[in-house]
């Protein structure tokens, strides 16, 4: 059974984007709503590709964290309320399988102003009776003192349970174990940390050079300007206790350094825990924001990821075939990021709509895809497999147009990933006498005041502000 996984950069993650207190309003952006309203709003859009895409594992990119070193832990920011919010809501939602999510205790990824951390949520079991599938969190690393860390490689320190709750800090020990459950121990044939309780094993930040000379790791790594992955590794059974398969998830988000972004991949590719040969039935998993545009200028494929698709790992958004007349019909289909709405909407924007004249603006892009800062930046988020099994099911979880992308009749020109989850667009209130989406072109430009709502906080905006990028789902 494919182990179905979500990864998403929600901007600036924290719990005010999705739980705001606070009542009082704010500028202009937000449709006179609160901000605890306009909160309530962007969760609906989370609870809608959450429902659509009922994962496994999702990633959550771009959690807030201030630099906690040399804690190993999250610091006490936003995003650390924000995770333990969402996973009380995972829990307290049937649907999405309710009480059995579980969440690796957030530790910090980066040093001083690219400091961050990831949400990696998991549910320890998908599907009932004798056809359930059981999920371990197996580390790869240990937990050793208190509160704040570290998390330690096996063999470096004797491991220690998350303590108990502390005043004021969230219970980690709950994170790991949902209410009414008792612990679980980690399968004894597990590839990492078998034997141990989960509780008792973290996420690993720290990693390796490979050394090409022999079969073993050459020191730490240092990504320098980089921010380096989060590795989390969990271990699949059946109801029966037997292992089916190891699973070692990396959570990207390399920070837009400017010049040669290409030397992160390198960095992937020396990193001894991606690039060494697969444990027992093992799959290893690197997701999330690359900041690499995944098409060239000319939509061909621009091998971003060759240092590591040499090793095996095999892009789920991967160009299949070259690009067509209309190239930018094309790109909207890859597209994992969007810009914020113009704010002079005039008939020389093609934003949403087409220029009067038959300058049109194409399905599914409808010239929202891109960035404000860097020409065709659009693409920049994925999700690479080894072993590369085949061609995973795969979506870009767009709330803007909804998916799949099926507005032009099959076979789309170029051949590009259409999309296999239904899931609708999340625009609430569109101008009277337009349809939304407007397939395969839209309509002229629809007037000053149609173009107010149509990118108003009731339809574009509130879309723009849950986040700048699209979710990312394969089942693999």
């Amino acid at each position: 059974m494919p182990t179905r996984i979500l990864v998403w950069n929600i901007q600036s993650f924290g719990i005010n984007k999705f739980n705001n207190p606070y009542a009082n309003r704010v500028g202009a952006g937000m449709g006179g709503l609160t901000l605890q309203q306009a909160s309530v709003q962007r969760r609906q859009i989370l609870a809608n590709v959450l429902l659509a895409t009922t994962p496994d594992i999702l990633v959550v990119v771009e959690v807030s964290s201030g630099d906690s070193y040399p804690n190993s832990l999250a610091s006490l920011t936003g995003g650390m309320s924000g995770c333990v919010d969402l996973l009380t809501r995972l829990r307290g939602t049937p649907a999405l399988g309710g009480n059995s999510w579980r969440l690796v205790p957030p530790l910090r990824i980066g040093r001083g102003g690219i400091a961050e951390s990831m949400g990696v949520f998991y549910r320890g079991q998908t599907g009932v009776d004798g056809a359930a599938v059981h999920r371990y969190f197996t580390g790869p690393n240990r937990w050793n003192g208190g509160y704040a860390g570290p998390s330690v490689r096996p063999g470096a320190a004797v491991p220690n349970a998350y303590p108990a709750v502390v005043v004021g800090s969230p219970d980690l020990r709950a994170m790991i174990t949902p209410p009414g459950t008792a612990l679980r121990n980690i399968p004894a044939a597990a590839l990492h940390n078998g034997g141990l309780p989960e509780n008792q094993v973290a996420a690993r930040t720290q990693f390796q050079f490979a050394n090409f000379t022999n079969t073993g790791p050459a020191g730490n790594i240092d990504y320098q300007q980089f921010r380096e992955p989060y590795m989390a590794t969990f271990t699949e059974t059946n109801a029966a206790g037997a292992v089916q398969r190891n699973i070692s998830v990396f959570g990207i988000h390399s920070p837009a350094v400017t010049g040669n972004q290409q030397v992160f991949i390198t960095y992937l590719s020396l990193t001894y825990e991606i690039s060494s040969a697969l444990g027992a039935n093992e799959t290893r998993v690197l997701c999330g924001d690359f900041n690499l545009n995944l098409l060239d200028a000319n939509g061909n494929n621009a091998n971003q990821y060759v240092g590591v698709t040499a090793l095996g790992y095999n892009p789920v958004l991967n160009p299949a075939g070259g690009p067509p007349v209309n190239l930018d019909a094309y790109k909207g289909y890859f597209a994992t990021h969007i810009k914020r709405a113009p704010t002079q909407r005039t008939a020389a924007s093609k934003f949403l709509w087409s220029q009067n004249g038959g300058n049109q603006a194409f399905y599914p892009g409808y010239e929202y895809i891109g960035s404000r800062f860097v020409q065709d930046f659009y693409s920049i988020d994925n999700m690479l497999v080894r072993p590369a099994a085949g061609a995973p099911a795969t979506t870009i979880m767009n709330p803007v147009m909804g998916t799949p992308f099926n507005g032009v009749a099959a076979p789309v020109p170029g051949n590009p990933p259409i999309g296999t989850l239904p899931m609708g667009n999340n625009f609430n209130n569109v101008p009277m006498g337009m349809v939304w989406p407007q397939q395969p072109t839209a309509n002229n430009y629809p007037g000053i005041g149609g173009a107010n709502r149509l990118c108003g906080w009731d339809n574009y905006g509130r879309i723009y502000s849950t986040s700048d990028h699209f979710a990312l789902y394969a089942a693999v």
